[in-house]
C-alpha cells in the first residue's frame, strides 16, 4: 500500500514539474534541482484545485488519477513541442573542490538522518497529532465517503476549533489519493506531509545552491534540519509544514526576479501565494502582504511586476473566494464592534504580546543565526540587495500580522499565545534562514582565498 500511494502522486509531481519547466525554461544544471522541488509544492496544489473543481462538477463520477495522467501527458507534449527546434547547450557538472564535497557530505548524512527520524516518529504516531485527525483528516474523510455532499465539512454545527472553515489543499489530496486506491489508508496523509517536509529541505538547497554556492546551500540545509523543527513538525501530519512551504516558494521566487528578471518568475511567485492561502488561513495574510513586498522587490516598473503576480494569484484567490463563500465565518470574526474597539484599545494586550515575541526571539538558535550573519555579512550587488529587501519586508509584515491578529482575538490572548505563537513562527523560519544566508558570505570565500565559485553567474 506504501508503495502504490506513492505511485499515484508521481503524475502530480512531474506536471507540477513540467509546469515549472515551461515557465521558466532556464537551462543551468543546478535549476533543475530546484524546478523539481518547485514542481512537487506546485503540482500538489493544483491537483488539489483540480479535484474541487470536480466536485463542483462531477462528484464521485472522476477517477482523478487519469485526470492527472491526462494533464502530464498533455504537459509532456507541450514541453516536447516547444523544445524540439531549440539548441541545448551542452550541461557541464560543477566541479566541487575538496571542502565542498565535504560540506556536501554533511548535508546528505543529515538528510538521511532526518528521513530515518520522519520515518520513526511518524510510524511510531501514524495518525498525527490531535489537529491532523480532528480537522484535516477529519475533513478528508467527510469529502471521501460522500463527495456529493462534500459541503457536510463546512458544517458551522462542528465544534469552534474544528475549524469548518479551513482550506482544503492538504485534504483534497488526501482524499483524491483514498478515492485513488479505495481505501483510507494513512500511508496517504503521510506520504504528502513527506514531500512538503523534505521539499522545504531540496527548495532551501536548490535555492541557495543556484544564487550562491554548494558550500552555503549545505550549510544552511543542515542548520534547516537540524534546528528548526521542520522534520518533526512534518510527522505531525497537518498544514502547517505545507504552508510553510508555499511562503517559503514564494518568497524565494519573487527574489529570484530581482536577481533574473524574468516575468514569468513572478507568476510562479503569485501562484505560489495564493496556493499559501488555499492551505491554511495564515497564507491569506501573506497574500495580503506580499504585493508591498513587491513594490519593494520592484519599485521602477511596478506595472511590469504587478501584472504577472496577480496572473499567478488569480485562480487561486478565486477558488479561496468562491470556497470561503461557503463556509461559516472564521472564530476570529465572531466578535461586535464595541469588543473589537476594546481589545484594540487595551494597551495590556500590546505588551502581552510584544512580551510573547520577544520571548521567542531570545531564543538561543536565533540570536546564534543573528550573529552569524552580522559577522558573515557580504557586500551585495544591487540585484540581490533588492531581493533581499523583499524578503524582509515579507517576514516583518507577516509578523505584524500576526500581532494584529493576536490583537483582535476573540480567545484568550495568553492561551491564543501559548497555543499557536511558535507555530506562527515556524512557518516563516525557513524564508528567514533563506534570507540570513543569502546575504552571508559563503563559507568557500571565508575558508578557502581565491576559490572559484560554482554559481549561476558562472553559466
Amino acid at each position: 500500500m506504501t508503495l502504490l500511494s506513492a505511485l499515484i502522486f508521481l503524475p502530480t509531481i512531474f506536471s507540477g514539474t513540467l509546469v515549472v519547466h515551461l515557465l521558466w525554461p532556464e537551462k543551468n544544471l543546478l535549476a533543475f534541482p530546484l524546478k523539481f522541488s518547485l514542481g512537487i509544492g506546485l503540482g500538489l496544489g493544483i491537483s488539489s484545485i483540480l479535484y474541487f473543481l470536480v466536485l463542483q462538477a462531477m462528484p464521485g463520477r472522476v477517477n482523478m488519477l487519469t485526470v492527472q495522467i491526462i494533464l502530464l501527458i498533455l504537459l509532456l507534449a507541450i514541453t516536447f513541442l516547444r523544445g524540439r527546434n531549440q539548441k541545448w547547450e551542452e550541461i557541464r557538472l560543477p566541479a566541487l573542490s575538496y571542502f565542498q564535497w565535504i560540506l556536501f557530505g554533511v548535508f546528505f548524512l543529515a538528510s538521511i538522518m532526518a528521513v530515518l527520524v520522519f520515518i520513526n516518529t511518524i510510524i511510531s504516531r501514524p495518525q498525527g497529532v490531535l489537529d491532523a485527525w480532528s480537522i484535516w483528516n477529519r475533513a478528508a474523510r467527510f469529502i471521501y465517503r460522500d463527495p456529493e455532499n462534500w459541503q457536510a465539512t463546512l458544517s458551522p454545527d462542528l465544534a469552534l476549533f474544528r475549524h469548518a472553515d479551513y482550506p482544503l489543499l492538504v485534504p483534497l489530496n488526501v482524499a483524491w489519493g483514498w478515492e485513488t486506491l479505495g481505501n483510507e489508508t494513512l500511508r496517504v496523509p503521510m506520504l504528502q506531509s513527506a514531500l512538503f517536509t523534505f521539499s522545504v529541505v531540496m527548495v532551501m538547497f536548490s535555492a541557495l545552491a543556484f544564487t550562491r554556492t554548494i558550500g552555503q546551500a549545505s550549510l544552511a540545509s543542515v542548520v534547516l534540519i537540524a534546528f528548526t523543527g521542520v522534520v518533526v513538525e512534518g510527522t505531525y501530519l497537518i498544514a502547517d509544514v505545507p504552508v510553510m512551504y508555499f511562503i517559503l516558494t514564494s518568497g524565494i521566487l519573487m527574489y529570484l526576479f530581482t536577481v533574473r528578471n524574468e516575468s514569468s518568475l513572478l507568476i510562479l511567485s503569485g501562484f505560489m501565494a495564493g496556493l499559501a492561502g488555499w492551505t491554511k488561513n495564515e497564507g491569506l495574510l501573506f497574500i495580503a502582504v506580499s504585493p508591498i513586498a513587491l513594490i519593494v522587490a520592484s519599485p521602477k516598473n511596478l506595472k511590469r511586476s504587478f501584472l504577472p503576480y496577480l496572473a499567478g494569484l488569480a485562480i487561486p484567490l478565486l477558488i479561496i473566494f468562491y470556497f470561503k463563500s461557503l463556509t461559516p465565518p472564521n472564530d476570529l470574526l465572531n466578535n461586535n464592534s464595541t469588543s473589537l474597539i476594546e481589545r484594540i484599545t487595551d494597551l495590556s494586550r500590546y505588551s502581552i504580546i510584544l512580551k510573547s515575541f520577544t520571548s521567542s526571539f531570545l531564543n538561543r538558535s536565533l540570536i546564534f543565526l543573528l550573529f552569524y550573519t552580522v559577522i558573515m555579512h557580504n557586500d551585495l550587488s544591487t540585484v540581490f540587495r533588492q531581493g533581499s529587501y523583499a524578503i524582509f519586508a515579507l517576514l516583518v509584515l507577516q509578523l505584524l500580522g500576526y500581532a494584529a491578529i493576536y490583537l483582535i482575538t476573540p480567545n484568550d490572548l495568553e492561551w491564543h499565545l501559548h497555543t499557536s505563537q511558535s507555530r506562527l513562527f515556524l512557518q516563516i523560519l525557513p524564508l528567514a534562514l533563506f534570507l540570513c544566508f543569502s546575504i552571508s558570505s559563503d563559507p568557500e570565500s571565508v575558508f578557502l582565498n581565491g576559490f572559484q565559485k560554482t554559481s549561476v553567474d558562472q553559466f
